[in-house]
């Protein structure tokens, strides 16, 4: 169960130097195609955090095509992982779990926001079984290398609202969207094996989503596993799901439509069919590591929804099976 101190740093062995704290916003203006997030990694135990910044609009395969992007990577690790601003000029505030408030403007002027996230129900712990009705199914694959570090300690997602202004290079914007958040702590080797995919699905208040399902590319085509965990939000109470699929269509690794399907503890069933309108290779949030992140839209009857996707992949992972050298191709 995941606690209002869970926005901090949590206790830990000092003596590990890979000790980890991370979170995330996703930041998307649908209507005009914008999408990124903000992103920071944290290693109290040697002081140092990483921040990574990303914004484009509609498809960027190649990085020249990306709008803005400010990876900043040995900023000074801060006391505080709930009130707390960096060097880069990223400023987080937390009152709980629930509620977020980034702000952030880049020393160049290119960008800027001030966002708020209000969170619409209580955080979704994986590892808790009365949350997770996977968790212990997801016990007997610990030795599965594609699933890295990043979630197999502490863990927890939230979905919420998000509103500010965002500004890109002079031009404002109002953002006012939902999408998750979470953050995630613990041990964290960054070997570069993983190979997973983060789903996202968004209709306002009534109904969200979220997925967190293995990959594994074979003869260079990506397919998905069955889920690892997940669950939905229907009307602020959560609900853990017993199963999903995904599928995809993608170009130069990047998801362009998916088929998503899934089950929840209550036996209820969901499938969406989503067409991308926005998506980058996004590097900058680890050096061993490659998001191919995609933003969807959905329909749900008469509603329309967004989410991302984000195909994390390792990059030894890819090397092995997509390199001239790749030993699993």
């Amino acid at each position: 169960m995941i606690n209002y101190t869970d926005t901090e740093f949590h206790p830990r062995d000092l003596t590990d130097r890979t000790w980890t704290e991370t979170t995330v916003l996703i930041i998307s203006v649908p209507e005009a195609g914008i999408f990124g997030n903000a992103y920071v990694l944290a290693r109290p135990n040697l002081g140092v955090t990483l921040s990574s910044v990303i914004l484009g609009q509609g498809f960027c395969r190649q990085p020249y095509e990306v709008d803005f992007t400010d990876p900043q990577m040995h900023l000074p690790c801060p006391e505080s992982f709930s009130n707390y601003s960096l060097d880069n000029g990223l400023t987080v505030s937390s009152d709980g779990p629930r509620n977020y408030r980034m702000q952030y403007k880049n020393a160049l002027g290119a960008a800027s926001f001030d966002l708020t996230f209000e969170g619409l129900h209580d955080p979704f712990d994986p590892h808790d079984p009365d949350q997770n009705p996977l968790f212990e199914r997801d016990l007997t694959t610990s030795d599965d290398s594609r699933k890295g570090d990043e979630w197999e300690n502490g863990h927890f997602e939230v979905k919420g609202r998000i509103r500010g202004e965002l500004e890109l290079r002079g031009k404002s914007y109002q953002v006012e969207s939902y999408e998750g958040m979470d953050h995630s702590w613990g041990p964290r080797t960054e070997i570069g094996t993983r190979s997973v995919s983060w789903v996202s699905i968004n209709f306002g208040e009534d109904f969200a989503m979220h997925m967190a399902v293995p990959m594994r590319i074979e003869r260079g085509q990506v397919f998905y596993d069955k889920i690892r965990f997940g669950y939905v939000v229907d009307h602020g109470e959560v609900h853990g799901l017993i199963d999903g699929t995904i599928q995809a269509e993608r170009v130069d690794m990047l998801a362009f439509s998916n088929h998503v399907t899934a089950t929840d503890v209550r036996g209820k069933k969901y499938e969406f069919f989503g067409s991308a309108i926005a998506g980058h290779p996004w590097y900058t949030f680890n050096p061993s590591h490659v998001c191919y992140q995609s933003l969807f839209r959905y329909e749900r009857g008469s509603a329309v929804g967004y989410g991302e996707m984000g195909d994390i992949f390792g990059l030894d992972y890819l090397a092995e099976r997509m390199s001239r050298h790749g030993r699993l191709k």
